[in-house]
């Protein structure tokens, strides 16, 4: 073989070569591009191909959030709380009561006994909204000054005896 014949030969093989490597090139640019397209995560793509649309919708979240937040009163009344004081007389009222103005109040033998709600015995006496009591002593609790009042009836009413003492809530005092 001649050199001449040799050179070409040389030539056809790196010609044919750089045409396999140029294919195997763009194969991996394509998978490359399909692996790099599938990655983007949907909002990102949603962002890239309808930025109307993408930001559209945060808006709308926005305007729900703030609409959610200011949308009034939920119902709930806060009572306002009262100075109570030693030897002071006011009412028995029922401001967590579904029905305020017909329920009554257990009066308990031990401030906060939540037993009582299941055990009269912890009980002293049920009195009715309206009764008039008068303030003997205070107890503190979870942090709160003076959270549970001792009270003394005033009078005879439903089952409580005139000069029976126990335990309520300051809230139930008005």
């Amino acid at each position: 073989m001649s050199e001449k014949d040799l050179n070409e030969t040389v030539a056809d093989v790196v010609e044919k070569a750089t045409e396999v490597v140029e294919e195997a090139v763009e194969a991996v640019e394509e998978v490359v591009e399909d692996a790099v397209d599938s990655s983007v995560p949907p909002l990102l793509k949603l962002k890239n191909e309808n930025p109307a649309l993408f930001f559209g919708g945060i808006a709308g979240l926005i305007l729900v959030l703030v609409l959610f937040m200011l949308s009034g009163d939920s119902g709930v009344t806060q009572q306002k709380q009262i100075a109570v004081s030693l030897g002071s007389t006011y009412t028995l009222q029922a401001p967590n009561s579904l029905d305020a103005n017909n329920a009554t109040l257990k009066i308990l033998k031990v401030p906060g006994q939540m037993s009582a709600f299941d055990n009269d015995d912890d009980v002293t006496c049920k009195a009715p909204v309206g009764t008039s009591v008068t303030v003997r002593g205070f107890q503190d609790a979870f942090g709160a000054s003076q959270m549970f009042v001792q009270v003394e009836v005033n009078q005879d009413i439903a089952d409580c005896r005139q000069g029976v003492k126990g335990w309520t809530l300051k809230n139930n005092l008005k």
